[in-house]
């Protein structure tokens, strides 16, 4: 069986109900949406309610034990923000089988992901491609809506990171398993739509992307955090701190809600100095 593990918070569409009444399919429903208890309720759905917003890692964590708890095989996540299509969760897990056979040290795999306004493939301007095979493109990072992992691996690398909160949890699980010798990667021959932030817009050819201004916080706070880690790639650590400094400088000219944004990313900064007592 395989579990499919959906993180909820103030959700207002239902995104996994084609999966109601899938006898092959564990569905975990993790609600972090503070005091709301939904009725969801049928055979192989699980609904867990924190009734307080602990994060996506913890949130994923619990997820991740009751799929151990009923003998899955593999997990599959998914944010509220993608849409889950009808075979999507055999597409995956397939190619995740068919990979792991092919290489062996897979670790997560997922999907080639479009933007679910624009329609267009997400792609990195500074990170090339390096196709190993027809169906896998390893990368350093893979966002976790729609990504496979097996539970053999994650019994190997372990849960993630939950003081992480939400920014970069799906990043350091990747580089932690990394640095144990598994690789993770996209499939081409499995697609998801997604929503990334709450807008987006371009500069100089440049996609940015808009989150929700407390996201600014976590994303400040966390990055200092990770410099203090070896496995963290050198490349990234250079790269996103370049792009945090130039969004100081360019999001009072670009954003309305600038002011609530740039505060917490100081608030962030102060954190990630001074605050820092391990991952």
């Amino acid at each position: 069986m395989v579990a499919v593990i959906v993180v909820l918070y103030y959700s207002k569409k239902a995104n996994y109900n084609s999966l109601f009444g899938k006898s092959d399919i564990c569905l975990i429903l993790i609600d972090n949406t503070p005091e709301r208890v939904l009725s969801i309720s049928g055979g192989n759905v699980y609904y867990i309610p924190l009734k307080r917003n602990r994060g996506i890692a913890a949130a994923q964590n619990i997820g991740i034990q009751k799929a151990i708890e009923k003998c899955c095989s593999h997990i599959v996540f998914f944010d509220q923000d993608s849409v889950i299509e009808l075979n999507y969760i055999s597409d995956i897990v397939a190619q995740y089988e068919h990979v792991e056979a092919c290489i062996g040290n897979l670790f997560l795999l997922g999907p080639t992901v479009f933007n679910g306004r624009t329609g267009a493939e997400y792609k990195s301007v500074i990170h090339k491609d390096r196709v190993l095979f027809a169906e896998f493109i390893p990368r350093q990072v893979i966002i976790s809506s729609g990504s496979c992992v097996s539970i053999t691996k994650i019994l190997n690398v372990g849960c993630l990171r939950e003081r992480l909160f939400i920014d970069y949890v799906d990043f350091e699980w990747c580089w932690r398993a990394n640095r144990m010798g598994l690789v993770s990667g996209i499939t081409p021959s499995v697609k998801l739509r997604h929503f990334v932030g709450q807008k987006e817009f371009k500069i100089f050819g440049q996609l940015v992307i808009i989150s929700s201004p407390f996201r600014y916080f976590y994303q400040y706070r966390n990055y200092l955090w990770l410099l203090r880690k070896k496995y963290v790639p050198f490349r990234w650590k250079v790269n996103t701190g370049i792009k945090f400094i130039l969004r100081i400088i360019y999001f009072p000219f670009c954003i309305k809600n600038w002011q609530q944004i740039e505060c917490n990313m100081w608030k962030g900064i102060w954190y990630g100095l001074f605050k820092y007592k391990g991952l």
